[in-house]
Formats: structure tokens, sequence, C-alpha cells
């Protein structure tokens, strides 16, 4: 077991630890949000839509997304293009 970093340990080329776990928590969030979005597209409008689309994608990756990746899912989205957002059990270690 090798320690990155205090709190996220890797092993066998997963990670572990509470970062790892606090990392799956937010994608599992995420999942989450993007499914209930994909009910709520056809009552909100073009901006509410980006709006909520820059929201998961902050949150998931905590960094900015640009404005082309922003309108690129949403028109997605609109169209009715279902998006996955796939969680694994456990954490892998680049």
């Amino acid at each position: 077991m090798k320690i990155t970093e205090d709190g996220l340990n890797v092993r066998d080329g997963h990670a572990y630890g509470p970062l790892a776990d606090a990392a799956l928590r937010r994608a599992a969030t995420g999942r989450r949000r993007l499914d209930r979005l994909h009910h709520e597209a056809f009552a909100l409008s073009d901006g509410q839509l980006r709006y909520e689309v820059y929201r998961i994608i902050r949150y998931v990756t905590q960094g900015a997304p640009s404005a082309n990746q922003i309108f690129s899912l949403a028109r997605e989205i609109r169209r009715g293009t279902r998006l996955e957002l796939t969680v694994p059990d456990r954490l892998p270690s680049a």
C-alpha cells in the first residue's frame, strides 16, 4: 500500500481512504443531479438548463467548465439524449 497523501492510500490500482470516499460520493451526487435534470429539462428555459449543467459539472469536477462544454451538453439534453455519469465502486488510481 502506498500513502500518497493524508487520507488517500493506493493499493492494487485503486484509491482508498476518506478522500477517495468523498470523491465517490461527489460523483454519485452528480449522477443523481444529472438524472433529475433529465426529468426537469422540459420545464426549464435554455438559460436555466445551461446553468444547471454548469452547476453539475462544477460540483463533480470542482473546476470551471468551458462555455462550449456547457452549451454542448445542454443542447444534447434538450434533444433528449440521455447523458450518463458512471460511478465506479472503487476509485481507480492513475
